[in-house]
């Protein structure tokens, strides 16, 4: 679960499948509601008006995306190890040293790394969209 989020009135800040809980105000007061619970989806959420929200399964959705990842690597080496099987049925020796070290770098990356770098710059892309000093 997140920290809560201040939200300024503007589009729906998540995707329909997110699951949230949400603070907004009414003439009654406070509301809270929360996704699959008081409501289906966050597209039913009124998010033209000033809200708090946090997100309830960003746990799952940083599983799902280290898991896409790491069968993103894993298919990136296999198509290695294909390329190093017909560079050495051939005469391109070339392509053979090519994709020999490419095998053991994808090999080497981690999934985690890769998600948290992702996260990081899209952070920084949405800071520098607002102006909020990176050039």
């Amino acid at each position: 679960m997140t920290d809560w989020i201040e939200h300024d009135g503007g589009p729906q800040p998540v995707a329909d499948d997110v699951w949230v809980e949400v603070i907004w105000p009414t003439s009654e007061g406070l509301y809270l509601a929360t996704c699959r619970d008081e409501i289906e989806t966050t597209d039913e959420i009124p998010w033209d008006g000033k809200q708090r929200y946090r997100v309830l399964n960003q746990h799952l959705i940083d599983a799902a995306r280290r898991e896409g990842i790491r069968l993103g690597l894993e298919a990136a080496a296999r198509e290695i190890v294909e390329r190093v099987k017909l560079a050495s049925t051939t005469d391109a020796g070339d392509e053979w040293l090519r994709t020999d070290h490419m095998l053991a770098d994808i090999r080497d990356l981690d999934p985690e790394t890769i998600a948290r770098e992702a996260v990081l710059d899209k952070l920084a892309s949405e800071a520098q969209e607002q102006g909020m000093g990176y050039e």
